[in-house]
């Protein structure tokens, strides 16, 4: 990709604003959007940022990634709150969970296990009666995703980058194999790259404008927020329940976010936007089992949305072999 190309973005949620800051600078950018900017997945993300623990075979992505949200903290309204995420580890899966954490050691990885005593002395919100411990990971945090998403959008306006929103890609346009636009209901683009970052939307859009398929699957995944008897601490950490499908961290303001329950969803554009009822009753069941203070805790809201799944989770960054140069 050369300084002088000109680079078109399908979808303007998180990902299509990353790619627009980044290549804003050196290049000619177009961001389109059928809706608004972060206005499916994004707005709808619980914002963790997990990248070590994401990425422990490749230590080196999981820092880069940590280091650009420490710098990118107090950008325009963003925030980057730096948490510990700690696994409630039960007895059966304790030697198991101790022999990774040796493993991340070996590797400089801020991963500890903690023995029942020692994660209750220093996370007190929580009841480790039932549990081995608790698996510590000691770089991880939490953002916005609608002021992450909004601050790397106007970083790239100020590079140059123009967003079009309500603003559909009806076709990619090709000639001789090789990318030459696009077009929406009312106008054409010529750019020379392509740059499909509308999550679970770019496998059909792909499919049916170029013929080309990627590994990708929705997803429905659900949040509830929880206002507990006394709020949570601003120290408090993030963390999951292996086995339960739930994840949990604390707002700014002391609520519970908890989110979990993610399953293959064949009807994206029909699924329900609202948590499921047995989502609900599972968290009001499950919480107060591991956490002090919530056997009457406060409603506060709760939400379903789709996301994106590869086989291995990871991001598809290039181009699929059968795709016209430029995609």
């Amino acid at each position: 990709m050369s300084e002088t190309d000109r680079v078109a973005v399908i979808g303007a949620g998180v990902i299509g604003c990353a790619i627009a800051r980044e290549l804003s600078p050196d290049h000619e950018v177009d961001v389109f959007d059928k809706g608004q900017v972060a206005g499916e997945a994004t707005a709808l993300a619980a914002g963790e940022i997990t990248m070590l623990s994401s990425y422990d075979d490749h230590p080196a992505i999981g820092w880069h990634a940590v280091d650009f949200f420490r710098e990118y903290d107090g950008t325009g309204q963003f925030t980057f709150a730096e948490r510990p995420s700690i696994g409630l580890i039960t007895p059966d899966r304790e030697g198991e969970k101790r022999r990774y954490a040796d493993r991340a050691a070996e590797k400089d990885l801020p991963v500890t296990f903690l023995d029942s005593e020692t994660a209750k002395e220093r996370y007190p919100r929580f009841t480790f009666a039932d549990f081995a411990g608790a698996l510590e990971h000691g770089v991880s945090g939490f953002v916005d995703p609608y002021t992450f998403a909004i601050t790397l959008q106007q970083d790239a306006e100020e590079n140059g980058a123009v967003f079009h929103t309500n603003t559909a890609v009806t076709e990619t346009l090709t000639e001789d194999g090789e990318v030459t636009g696009v077009q929406t209901a009312t106008d054409r683009f010529d750019a020379d790259h392509v740059i499909f970052a509308a999550g679970w939307r770019s496998r059909a859009l792909l499919s049916n404008q170029l013929d080309v398929s990627i590994p990708v699957r929705p997803y429905r995944t659900q949040c509830i927020v929880l206002e507990p008897e006394k709020p949570l601490s601003s120290d408090f950490p993030m963390g999951w329940y292996p086995g339960e499908h739930v994840y949990f961290r604390a707002e700014h303001n002391g609520d519970l976010l908890v989110g979990g329950w993610s399953f293959a969803e064949d009807n994206p554009e029909t699924a329900s936007k609202n948590a499921d009822e047995g989502f609900t009753q599972h968290v009001a069941d499950l919480v107060p089992t591991f956490l002090e203070g919530f056997e009457r805790a406060g409603y506060v809201d709760d939400w379903a949305g789709i996301d994106a799944a590869t086989p291995d989770t990871r991001p598809i960054l290039d181009s699929p072999s059968d795709a016209p140069e430029g995609v």
